[in-house]
């Protein structure tokens, strides 16, 4: 059988990021499963990683059979796969544009700065994405890719992290996937991240190719799914 995949959205996004990306998995038979972040739910309840990690600890526990999965986090979600891939049910991580960091490395030694400027900011702590977004996360898609993306986009909750993180990609092997037009993420910042992963391949893409380039995500996937 197949290896499942567990798809962990970044900062402001949800599930439904990953839409255009599981019909292919659908196709090849992978099973998959996209927790939503408490994070970053359409109301702030002051959630943070611990949340995060929780919830996709809770995704890992209820998968069905017991082959190892592959988990996958975009951007923001590759912090909350590095702790939630401790999990026994974890074989292989994959940091799709992600953070992939250690314990003590800030997170905005890795962010373009044009990223705040498109973002406003709210009393309760959050933070959502303006229009400068599309050029931002979504530089290389279309204005009907972003105008998708925008329906759904949702407030993210900035709440510090507490406790220690556990970092699953020194035990565990990792893919991680530089994005070469991405302005979110500078690329030089992605390839010091990706020195510490397993494997490192490069996209010609901007931060989102589970926009314009699904099949280039699910690609990967349904390969790492599929091996003996």
């Amino acid at each position: 059988m197949n290896k499942p995949v567990v798809l962990v959205h970044g900062a402001w996004h949800g599930p439904w990021c990953w839409e255009r990306v599981t019909p292919y998995l659908d196709a090849a038979g992978v099973p998959w499963v996209a927790p939503d972040l408490p994070s970053c739910a359409v109301a702030s309840t002051g959630a943070n990683e611990t949340e995060d990690n929780a919830a996709v600890r809770e995704t890992l526990d209820c998968l069905p059979g017991d082959e190892q999965a592959i988990l996958l986090g975009h951007s923001r979600g590759g912090r909350v796969i590095s702790e939630a891939g401790t999990h026994n049910r974890v074989g292989h991580l994959v940091y799709l544009a992600a953070f992939l960091g250690h314990d003590d490395e800030s997170l905005t030694d890795y962010v373009s700065p044009q990223l705040y400027d498109t973002l406003d900011t709210h009393e309760d702590g959050t933070t959502t994405v303006t229009e400068l977004g599309a050029g931002v996360f979504y530089n290389e898609c279309s204005a009907e890719d972003f105008s998708w993306a925008a329906q759904h986009l949702r407030p993210q909750s900035h709440k510090p992290f507490e406790g220690s993180s556990e970092l699953a990609w020194q035990v565990k092997p990792s893919t991680y996937v530089i994005c070469s037009r991405d302005n979110a993420l500078p690329v030089a910042g992605q390839k010091k991240m990706a020195e510490r992963a397993t494997t490192v391949i490069e996209w010609d893409t901007d931060h989102s190719p589970f926009a314009n380039r699904p099949e280039l995500v699910a690609s990967l996937l349904i390969g790492l799914s599929v091996s003996a």
